[in-house]
């Protein structure tokens, strides 16, 4: 993902030569000088993304403007290009020579200049009696698509994507272990991993202990993890390698102990290891839908829970469903209570991201005020619409848990960035960002049939 967004734009000197003399009293004309490149940057705070473009101009040589009536700006405009092919007038808001060289002129515009954009500039700059503009292509930017994608939010065309939850269909081969096999090996067929992944995933989904994880739907959703980031879950619940030293002592169908009706919770016996128990009536989802909920209730080890906490397990079990659906777009079409969420959460997080808004995040993406743009939640991003899930939780910062460094770290290599603290929320909002391809993003508009909105 490039982050200078910079070009250079070679033009021949004769093209933007000047016109006649413009003054009085015999001075000679002077002549506008050409222009070197164009280099065209998305403009940030404190790192994080804005709407606003900031253009240096480098002439071929020294500006000399004359004695100005008018502010610098007005000299300049852009002919911005859109995602449908049209163009649209925009203003320079600021325009002011450089401190640094003669030969720059920096303009600030309040809107994201994209590619295929043209800059015009006034010859009456440089001469008062020239006429036309000299008219400089813009390259090397945002492509036009991208700019909507990192400006405004997506909605579902079909209002039914907020409707209330369908009862899922019973399964009645929920418990067959040769069944969910067959149907492990089919869901890693359309993932498209190579034959030692789908090898492993179907030995682990073998070798897991039944008195463990009674369920062969939990079975395969474990072993499906295989060849994703969250594959460490695998080992973390099944083994003593995690937090409490101890395996997990039960991965069930059971009501989740409390007084809140969650979807899976974590408790501890009392040698200390965890059990999870997933709400009975889950049982009849697609084992697809149940992998992202063991991957957010794995990070849950130590007894420490907060509000940054809930927000991260809950950003790695959407980015989860996020490249399921990615691969296989049917899972869009399911209309269950767990699929109902996993859904609202993916729009919230496709709503989001400071860093990257045109990707994914957990932070307020700019020019946007709802991540669930069309309903009555008005949470302004992904961060905080996860947050408000977990009232009963207290505390707002907790230890980062070992699984959720092991995810970060899986996801930094995808994309050769250096690892840091899962807890971080604006290093996960950059990291989700980048992991998350425009490739899949797409497949994900296009499952959902988002369209872009006004707000």
């Amino acid at each position: 993902m490039s982050r200078g967004l910079r070009l250079g734009l070679l033009v021949c000197c004769g093209l933007l030569a000047a016109g006649a003399a413009g003054c009085s009293g015999g001075e000679p004309a002077r002549r506008a000088p050409g222009v070197a490149s164009v280099e065209v940057e998305r403009v940030r705070e404190n790192g994080l993304a804005t709407t606003r473009t900031r253009l240096t101009v480098v002439f071929e040589g020294p500006v000399e403007l004359r004695e100005r009536r008018v502010p610098l700006a007005s000299h300049f405009e852009i002919r911005l290009l859109q995602a449908d092919g049209t163009s649209t007038r925009v203003l320079v808001r600021t325009a002011a020579r450089s401190e640094s060289s003669r030969r720059e002129v920096l303009l600030d515009v309040d809107t994201l200049v994209t590619n295929g954009s043209t800059l015009l500039i006034s010859r009456r700059l440089f001469e008062p009696q020239a006429t036309g503009t000299i008219d400089v292509p813009i390259e090397g930017a945002l492509e036009p698509a991208i700019a909507v994608l990192a400006s405004r939010p997506l909605a579902p065309a079909d209002p039914a994507f907020f409707d209330p939850p369908e009862t899922a269909a019973p399964d009645p081969f929920a418990d067959d272990q040769a069944t969910m096999r067959e149907r492990l090996r089919a869901h890693l067929n359309t993932r498209g991993v190579d034959g030692k992944t789908l090898n492993e995933a179907l030995e682990i989904f073998d070798a897991i202990p039944e008195a463990q994880v009674p369920s062969p739907k939990l079975r395969a959703a474990l072993a499906a993890l295989v060849g994703t980031f969250a594959e460490p879950a695998i080992g973390d619940l099944l083994t003593n390698r995690n937090c409490t030293g101890l395996p997990a002592l039960r991965i069930a169908f059971e009501r989740p102990p409390g007084e809140e009706r969650l979807f899976a919770r974590v408790t501890y016996a009392g040698s200390g290891a965890r059990v999870v128990s997933i709400d009975p009536t889950l049982s009849d989802e697609r084992f697809e839908l149940l992998m992202p909920l063991l991957a957010h209730e794995a990070v849950h080890c130590d007894q420490l829970d907060s509000k940054v906490e809930e927000v991260a397990a809950t950003a790695f079990d959407t980015l989860l469903y996020l490249r399921l659906l990615a691969a296989d777009p049917t899972l869009a079409k399911q209309r269950t209570r767990l699929a109902r969420e996993l859904r609202i959460d993916a729009l919230a997080m496709v709503n989001s991201g400071g860093t990257w808004p045109e990707s994914v995040g957990v932070l307020r993406s700019p020019g946007v005020s709802a991540a669930l743009p069309g309903t009555n939640a008005r949470f302004p991003s992904f961060g905080e619409l996860a947050a408000a899930a977990y009232p009963s939780v207290a505390a707002l910062r907790s230890p980062t848990e070992p699984l959720a460094t092991a995810y970060v770290a899986l996801l930094a290599a995808e994309v050769a960035r250096g690892a840091e603290d899962a807890f971080d929320l604006r290093y996960l909002d950059a990291l989700l960002g980048e992991a998350f391809s425009l490739r899949e993003l797409f497949a994900v508009i296009e499952a959902f049939g988002l369209e872009p909105v006004s707000e």
